[in-house]
């Protein structure tokens, strides 16, 4: 199967429901470790973004990660219908060259995501949310 698709709610505790689909995905698309880590990581810090960040309500709201292999690549959409936020544009840096206790807070999970993916692309459609990962294997 090269299309997984896992729908979870805004909800800290959804975080294991992710690395269990991101393990089984590692396991049955043979993905090398460090890849895999990778995308753990990045989707850990974007998920987690989207559930303390992006609502302004206490309602549950669903946030869908499909992901998709085709070819060498890994694709991955996340889509969710919090308040717009384009990561890629949002004056937001990550000062890496400070030891951690000197640093602001805030910015590093957007460098991780620019450093580790190959390419990055938000979109907004009507009231979604819709960033997509590429990963090279």
């Amino acid at each position: 199967m090269n299309k997984v698709q896992l729908i979870i709610l805004n909800d800290v505790g959804e975080l294991r429901k992710l690395h269990i689909a991101c393990e089984n995905m590692a396991a049955e698309w043979l993905l090398p470790e460090k890849i895999s880590m990778n995308i753990n990581l990045v989707l850990e810090e974007i998920i987690s973004n989207i559930i303390f960040y992006s609502y302004e309500d206490d309602l549950e709201h669903e946030i869908t990660i499909d992901f998709r292999k085709e070819n060498k690549e890994i694709i991955i959409s996340i889509t969710d219908d919090g308040k717009a936020f384009d990561m890629l544009s949002a004056d937001v840096s990550a000062d890496i060259d400070k030891p951690a206790e000197e640093r602001k807070i805030g910015g590093l999970g957007i460098h991780f995501v620019k450093t580790l993916m190959d390419s990055v692309e938000y979109r907004r459609e009507g009231s979604l949310n819709i960033l997509t990962l590429h990963k090279n294997l």
